[in-house]
């Protein structure tokens, strides 16, 4: 074999290495800058936050002058018995929009009188002649007064007009 393959492929000059390894009180003086640096950071961003939060509730406007601005933002505001028709009645005044004290008892109400809306008679506009009518006694009228019925199957999609015909009733003649 020769040589070269007995030194391990190396030539024939010598193969240095480092002498000297790396200070473990340089290791030691980086990992306590890193961590005093940390610290500093930390308490940069917490105040810089801290700050941020402040200045931004003393820059919001309050939603209501009657509903005053909190800390901590709730779904549930405490009135008074009776307050309540008191702050809906200030809140209409002003065009502001209503305020949601009660929020299940307020949509229950609201579903109650659309239901009783819809099973009463009323006037919508008693100067222009417009009335509600419970809704089975209008599907009643429709079906005594046989609204018109359109073909479907002669209908053009391009025409327009296709679809103003009545269709003809073959029994009615």
């Amino acid at each position: 074999m020769s040589e070269e393959m007995m030194n391990h492929g190396h030539s024939g000059h010598e193969t240095e290495f480092e002498h000297e390894d790396l200070a473990a009180r340089g290791v030691f003086a980086f990992m306590i800058g890193l961590a005093v640096v940390g610290v500093v950071i930390y308490f940069i961003i917490v105040g810089m936050y801290s700050f941020l939060d402040k200045y931004e509730r003393s820059q919001m406007a309050t939603a209501s002058p009657l509903a005053p601005s909190t800390e901590v933002t709730s779904r549930h505001i405490d009135f008074a018995p009776g307050q309540g028709d008191y702050v809906d009645k200030k809140f209409k005044d002003n065009g502001a929009p209503m305020l949601e004290w009660n929020e299940r008892g307020q949509f229950r109400d609201f579903l109650m009188d659309q239901e009783n809306r819809l099973n009463s008679y009323g006037w919508v506009d008693e100067n222009a002649g417009v009335a509600h009518i419970p809704i089975e006694r209008a599907m009643e009228l429709i079906v005594e007064r046989k609204l018109p019925v359109y073909q479907q199957g002669n209908l053009d999609a391009g025409s327009p007009a296709a679809g103003k015909v009545p269709a003809q009733k073959s029994a009615a003649k």
